[in-house]
C-alpha cells in the first residue's frame, strides 16, 4: 500500500509529536490531526536521553523550545528507599561507562567492597564509580563542557524535564501548522470500514467525512481504533506491574537554587512510589499505587504525609490531588491494516522509568523510518517488523521496570513482600530482549557476573542491581579467589593501589564539581535569560 494521507486522531503531547515527525519526514504528503475537547492525560513530563534524537530530527535547539516548555535538565535518575527503605538514594546517571586506567572492570568497585567494607563503599556509591557525570547529579550541576575523566556529551548525555502539555502546542504551533498540518476539531461519530476490515474514513461531529491512506491512533488509553475498532487486544502487565494509580499535584518553588534539581527523584513508599520532578515553573510530583494494597484515602494520608515532610504542613494540606487511573500493558499488535496506534493507545508501563514519551517518540521515529524506505509504500513485511519492534521494545521496558522492584530487599509489608516475588522465568519475551535497550533482564539473573563484563547491552539493569546491593559475587568467593593467586603480594598492592587512586579522583571530581554553576543558574543564564531574576520563588 502506498501512504499519500494521513490521519491522526487525537492530540496531545503523543498527537503532536507524531503530527511533527511526519510533516517534518514528509513535507508533500497529505497530513491532518483530530483533536477532542478532552485535554491530555499529563503524567509525562519527563525524558531519557533518547530523546535527543528526536529533537534533532526536527531540527531543535534547546534555546528553540525549552523556555515554553518550562523545561529543565535532567541527567540522572535517583531511587530513594527501594533498597532497603532507610533512607538510601542511589543514581541512575545518564552516559556511558568511564572505564580506564584502574577502572578497567566494573568488578573493580565489588573487589573493593570486598576489601575494604560496605561503609567505605556502599552500594549507592557504584555509580560514582562507574560514571563520573553522577557527581553532577548528585549536586544538581550541569556542565557544558567535557567532564574529566568522563565519557560526556550535554548534547546526548542529558534529557530533559517539561510540560508535555506545553510541548504539544509548541510543536503544533511552530512546526506542524507552518508545515501544513490540518488541525481539525471535533468528535468521532463514526468509523467506516471497507470489506477488508481496513478504515476507510472517519466522520466526525463537525467537519463530517474525513479520509484517509493511512490513520494513527493517539487517542491514549481508551485506543479508538487500534483496540475499540481494530480489535487488537489488551494484554494486562498486571503480572509485573501492580501499581495501577497516581495522585498528582503540583508544588511551587520555596527556594528553586536547592529544589530544582538534575535528576527524577523516585522514593519508595509504602505502596509503591513518589515522584519529583523539578520544571522551570514548579515541582510536578505524584504517588504511584497499587490499589490492591492501598485503597485511595490511605495514598492520600500518605502522600500528604510525605508532602508534609519533604516541604511544608501547608503545602501538604494546601495541595489538590487528581487522580490517574494507569492501564499498564500493551496492545496485541501495534498496526493493524491501516492503523497504527502510537503512545497510550498502543502501550503503557508505569512512569517509573519515564518510559511514556520514550515509547512515543520510539515508535514515531520508526513509523517514519518504515514508510521513507519505500517513499510511502509499505507491504505486510513491513507492518509485521515494525509489529515485532515495538512488542520488543515494551516487553524488554517491561522487565527492566519489574527489574527494580524484583531485587528490592525491603520485607516491610505484603506489597514489598510480593513485589521480591515476581516471577520472570516464563517470559518468553526475555529470550529475545537482550539486544534491545534495557533488555537484558534475564541475562542478569541467569549471569549477572556475565551482564558486568558486556557492558554494552547491560547498562541500565547493571546501576539498578548494584544500587539495589547486588553483587556479581560473595566475599567468600573474592577471598578465595584472592587466597589461591600465586601473586598474592601483587594483587594485595593493586587493589590497595585502586583504593588510594579512586578516592583521590573522588575528592578531585567533588571539588571540579563544586565550582559549576547550579541547574537553576546554569537555565537562568543559558536558556531562560533571567540573570537577575531572584531565586526564590
Amino acid at each position: 500500500m502506498r501512504v499519500e494521507s494521513i490521519v491522526i486522531v487525537g492530540g496531545g503531547s503523543s498527537g503532536w509529536m507524531t503530527a511533527a515527525m511526519l510533516s517534518k519526514t514528509f513535507p508533500k504528503m497529505q497530513i491532518g490531526l483530530i483533536e477532542g475537547a478532552e485535554g491530555p492525560i499529563g503524567v509525562g513530563e519527563s525524558t531519557l536521553g533518547h530523546f535527543n534524537r528526536f529533537l534533532r530530527r526536527l531540527g531543535l535547539k534547546d534555546k528553540d523550545w525549552m523556555p515554553a516548555c518550562n523545561a529543565t535538565y535532567k541527567t540522572s535518575i535517583a531511587f530513594k528507599n527501594f533498597r532497603d527503605g532507610k533512607g538510601e538514594r542511589f543514581q541512575y546517571p545518564f552516559g556511558e561507562f568511564d572505564l580506564f586506567d584502574y577502572k578497567d572492570s566494573l568488578m573493580r568497585y565489588f573487589e573493593l567492597q570486598c576489601e575494604y567494607g560496605m561503609e567505605k563503599y556502599p552500594p549507592e556509591q557504584f555509580a560514582n564509580f562507574a560514571n563520573n557525570q553522577t557527581y553532577l547529579a548528585d549536586r544538581c550541576k550541569i556542565s557544558a563542557d567535557a567532564i574529566p575523566d568522563c565519557i560526556y556529551s550535554m548534547d546526548k548525555d542529558t534529557a530533559y524535564h517539561f510540560d508535555a502539555g506545553l510541548f504539544g502546542n509548541f510543536l503544533r504551533d511552530t512546526i506542524c501548522i507552518p508545515n501544513g498540518v490540518l488541525h481539525l476539531k471535533g468528535t468521532i461519530e463514526k468509523v467506516m470500514k471497507n470489506p477488508d476490515g481496513s478504515i476507510d474514513s472517519l466522520v466526525t461531529d463537525q467537519d463530517g467525512l474525513i479520509k484517509a491512506d493511512l490513520y494513527v491512533d493517539c487517542t491514549g488509553f481508551k485506543s479508538l481504533l487500534l483496540e475499540q475498532h481494530m480489535g487488537s487486544e489488551f494484554i494486562s502487565f498486571k503480572d509485573k506491574l501492580f501499581n495501577d494509580t497516581a495522585l498528582a499535584t503540583q508544588i511551587p518553588y520555596s527556594d528553586r537554587e536547592n529544589q530544582m534539581e538534575t535528576y527524577t527523584d523516585c522514593v519508595a513508599m509504602d505502596a509503591g512510589w513518589v515522584w519529583n520532578i523539578p520544571l522551570w515553573n514548579r515541582v510536578g510530583t505524584g504517588y504511584v499505587y497499587a490499589s490492591d494494597y492501598i485503597n485511595e484515602c490511605e495514598a492520600e494520608v500518605e502522600f500528604r504525609e510525605y508532602l508534609s515532610e519533604r516541604y511544608t504542613p501547608e503545602i501538604a494540606k494546601d495541595a489538590k490531588l487528581r487522580k490517574i487511573d494507569i492501564k499498564h500493558g500493551k496492545r496485541d499488535k501495534a498496526w493493524v491494516k491501516n492503523v497504527v496506534g502510537i503512545g497510550l493507545s498502543y502501550a503503557f508501563l508505569e512512569p517509573l522509568e519515564s518510559t511514556g514519551l520514550m515509547t512515543t517518540h520510539e515508535n514515531v521515529l520508526l513509523l517514519c523510518d518504515t514508510l521513507e524506505k519505500r517513499q510511502g509504500f509499505y507491504a505486510r513485511m513491513e507492518q509485521d517488523a515494525f509489529n515485532y519492534s515495538c512488542d520488543n521494545m515494551i516487553e524488554a521496558m517491561k522487565c527492566f521496570v519489574a527489574l527494580h522492584y524484583a531485587l528490592s530487599q525491603r520485607d516491610d509489608n505484603q506489597y514489598w513482600r510480593d513485589c521480591t516475588n515476581i516471577n520472570f522465568d516464563i517470559d518468553p519475551a526475555w529470550r529475545h530482549s537482550t539486544r534491545v535497550a534495557h533488555g537484558n533482564t534475564v541475562v542478569m539473573l541467569e549471569g549477572m557476573e556475565n551482564a558486568f563484563n558486556n557492558l554494552e547491552q547491560h547498562s541500565g539493569s547493571i546501576y539498578i542491581a548494584a544500587g539495589q546491593g547486588y553483587r556479581p559475587f560473595s566475599e567468600g568467593m573474592y577471598h578465595e579467589k584472592k587466597s589461591t593467586t600465586p601473586q598474592l603480594d601483587e594483587w594485595e598492592d593493586d587493589i590497595h593501589d585502586i583504593h588510594t587512586k579512586y578516592q583521590q579522583d573522588r575528592q578531585t571530581m567533588i571539588d571540579w564539581v563544586d565550582q559549576l554553576p547550579s541547574h537553576y543558574e546554569y537555565l537562568r543564564d543559558n536558556i531562560y535569560d533571567l540573570q537577575e531574576e531572584e531565586t526564590v520563588g
